[in-house]
């Protein structure tokens, strides 16, 4: 005699939203972890605030960049941590989102480069320079073809979040700016304006995604 299994089946929200928030904050504070063990680690001997907020920014974009293409690359794996409807929205998707996640991750070896950059850290200024300037330019690059790849929607908030980002750089460069020159506060260090201008890119994104109910599990 069969009995009917009639146990309530996992919620779409949880399976969908906070199992892979989990898997992203756990995987995010791993590589954070790892990443200030390498710092205070003999081979590069602790940094400076600046240089160590910025190195921490770019393993955040790289780890970004490598979970988003891995997740293209392998859509049924990928559909089980993004936020998407299933493994076919992910194959639709995949030169958008493989470009992007690659651009991503260009941009994270940019900014580390320069945080791990002689004197203070142990990369050489000539490697991080082009390092630096090869990530933030090549990752560009590839920017543009993911946007005319992209449906109209995802250009639309690629639009918004662009705006959006100018806004806030001006509020917040603004009003440190303002401040430093008062002499309330230091003057922002060149890695401290490139963490900036990379951590605000990422909340207005995050801000117009929310804006257009894409955050919802799907």
């Amino acid at each position: 005699m069969m009995i009917e299994d009639k146990s309530p089946a996992t919620p779409r929200w949880v399976r969908k939203l906070l199992i892979p928030a989990l898997i992203g904050a756990v995987a995010g504070y791993a590589a954070a972890a790892a990443m200030m063990h390498v710092i205070d680690s003999s081979a590069v001997g602790g940094l400076g605030e600046s240089a160590t907020i910025a190195a921490l920014v770019g393993v955040i974009y790289t780890l970004i960049g490598l979970g988003v293409g891995f997740g293209a690359a392998s859509p049924g794996i990928g559909a089980r941590f993004l936020n998407v409807e299933d493994a076919d929205e992910l194959r639709e998707q995949k030169k958008v989102l493989i470009l992007s996640g690659a651009s991503m991750a260009l941009w994270g070896a940019s900014i580390l480069a320069l945080a791990l950059a002689a004197p203070d850290g142990p990369v050489p200024q000539g490697l991080a320079l082009a390092v630096a300037i090869g990530g933030l330019v090549i990752g560009t690059w590839l920017s543009v073809p993911a946007y005319r790849a992209s449906d109209e929607l995802m250009r639309a908030i690629s639009l918004e979040a662009g705006a959006l980002s100018y806004g806030l750089v001006l509020l917040f460069a603004g009003l440190w700016a303002i401040l430093a020159h008062l002499g309330y506060f230091a003057a922002p260090a060149p890695l401290d304006l490139l963490s900036l201008f990379y951590v605000v890119v990422l909340v207005a994104s995050f801000i117009v995604v929310g804006w257009r109910g894409m955050l919802a599990p799907r």
